[in-house]
């Protein structure tokens, strides 16, 4: 995804938008898919999880 990403930043530099790969491409992260989201089930699990701890003493 880094890869994909850095067309992008060169495409900046020549626009005299950004000097730095690394600050470049972590602001815009969700644009190129460099973080992902976590997904429903992982979601759902994690509630779950909770849900059976919160209770427990």
């Amino acid at each position: 995804m880094v890869f994909r990403g850095l067309y992008h930043f060169f495409q900046a530099v020549i626009r005299n938008d950004a000097s730095e790969a690394v600050p470049y491409l972590v602001e815009p992260q969700k644009l190129f898919g460099l973080v992902k989201t976590r997904r429903k089930r992982h979601r759902e699990i994690d509630a779950y999880s909770q849900q059976i701890w919160a209770t427990s003493p």
